[in-house]
């Protein structure tokens, strides 16, 4: 089959250079289509002419559109991903930096906290409406998520519409990576026993077996030749090994700590275990260095090879191409996917997002359960994924009530700050995220509307 895929958020430099790299050096994809939605027409033509430039000086027949329109992206699509930042950098900045006036601290803010929160609040009823979308235009594809925070997106796209949905992350990959394992144990590829036993919700997700192929256990491995604290932290507290463990910070308040004074702006800010608050600026940097670089190329009449494409950041995590390329080719090989819990991880709430492996297939994504967590990991994860639902449920109707329940029962915010502070953080960043929010349009100063 020739593939026919829609990226909404497709001016994203974050995400599509990193997909087109993929789409390029994947076999199955000879002939695919890739359609790029954005609302910011500049950006996603950026990304088209990249796109374009490469496949054609690579003597790769993938076709790179570029739109505005996302009913016209996502018709008849076998495909879809979602990849969008509402609100863009400024919107992220401000989900940091009003925290911090009022004591609070995330040194990411994409997931959990308020920054998870509001972020929530922008994006989950696009990508509701996303779904929705795909269920008129394309109801037999396959929607996959990359937009943080993903677990409030995995239950929004399953109440929105009956369509295949899951969330992915950039972090996904690294479990079933025999190289990245074998350097935490420090034996050989060859040695590793592939781990099947990986679960939690996104962000805060652990590896509780690995197995040599001699039958040794290869966590006390792993223990002794951590670096870092959090990691041996996660294998004597849980039994688990963190992975991507820097977002696993911002779900233990206690772990949220400044190392230098607050004095007006947090970006930047050392943290507790070598962490940085995120820096806006470096962002962006980031999307005007990919816009210099098609400016120069589209001035250019010389090829420009896949190998010219500078890597970023996030390559390595942009899995969703293998796993399509699974579907095509029916593999039914393993990824990690965030979906509904149903019973995969039976101490936590079934109607939670989990992250879980999945065998992928031609007949689509099919997720496996690995048992219960450790139960005092289950205690927390538990909290976090009521939050998660509730503010899905909030975003999506536009309730301030429920809005306030998750933002009292947030685990940092419940450390940290006192009732009518947290209402009084609340009413600011609604105020402030106020171009972001229709669905809470007519909310009165005090943010009281139910």
């Amino acid at each position: 089959m020739s593939a026919r895929i829609a990226v909404v958020g497709g001016g994203s430099s974050m995400f599509v250079p990193g997909l087109i790299r993929r789409l390029i050096e994947i076999p199955c994809f000879a002939g695919a289509e890739l359609r790029l939605m954005d609302v910011d027409e500049r950006r996603v033509n950026v990304m088209r002419e990249l796109g374009t430039r490469v496949a054609r000086a690579e003597r790769h027949d993938l076709t790179v559109t570029a739109t505005t329109d996302r009913a016209r992206a996502l018709r008849d699509v076998d495909f879809a991903i979602v990849a969008i930042s509402v609100g863009g950098m400024a919107a992220w900045e401000a989900d940091i930096e009003i925290p911090a006036r009022h004591g609070v601290f995330m040194h990411i803010a994409d997931s959990v906290g308020p920054g998870g929160i509001f972020r929530a609040l922008r994006t989950t009823p696009v990508v509701a409406d996303v779904a929705r979308d795909l269920a008129e235009l394309a109801p037999s594809a396959i929607l996959f998520n990359y937009t943080n925070p993903a677990s409030a997106n995995a239950i929004a796209m399953a109440r929105a519409a009956p369509v295949r949905s899951v969330s992915l992350c950039s972090c996904s990959p690294l479990p079933f990576n025999r190289s990245w394992i074998a350097g935490l144990a420090g034996v050989a590829e060859d040695e590793i026993v592939r781990p099947l036993r990986v679960g939690g919700i996104n962000h805060c997700t652990g590896i509780f077996s690995l197995r040599l192929q001699d039958g040794r256990d290869a966590m006390p491995l792993v223990r002794e030749r951590a670096e870092e604290e959090i990691v041996r932290w996660g294998i004597d507290t849980f039994g688990a090994i963190p992975y991507c463990w820097g977002h696993w910070l911002e779900f233990f308040p206690q772990l949220q700590r400044l190392e230098a004074p607050y004095r007006g702006r947090a970006q930047g800010l050392p943290m507790r275990y070598g962490r940085h608050i995120y820096d806006m600026t470096a962002q962006r940097q980031r999307v005007a260095g990919w816009e210099r670089l098609a400016a120069r190329w589209a001035a250019d009449p010389g090829e420009h090879r896949l190998a010219d494409l500078p890597p970023g950041p996030e390559d390595e995590g942009i899995v969703v191409a293998d796993v399509m390329a699974a579907v095509i080719e029916d593999t039914s090989e393993l990824f990690i996917v965030n979906t509904i819990n149903n019973g995969l991880i039976p101490n936590l709430p079934a109607t939670a997002a989990v992250e879980v492996p999945a065998v992928v297939n031609a007949e689509g994504i099919h997720p496996v359960g690995i048992g219960e967590l450790p139960p005092g990991l289950a205690a927390v994860l538990t909290r976090h994924a009521m939050v998660e639902e509730l503010t899905a449920r909030a975003a999506l109707a536009g309730s301030t009530g429920l809005l306030r329940q998750a933002m009292t029962a947030d685990p940092l915010l419940d450390a940290t700050l006192e009732p009518p502070q947290i209402t009084a953080l609340m009413t600011e960043m609604l105020q402030a995220n106020a171009p972001h929010l229709p669905q809470f349009r007519d909310v009165p100063p005090d943010g009281s509307r139910p």
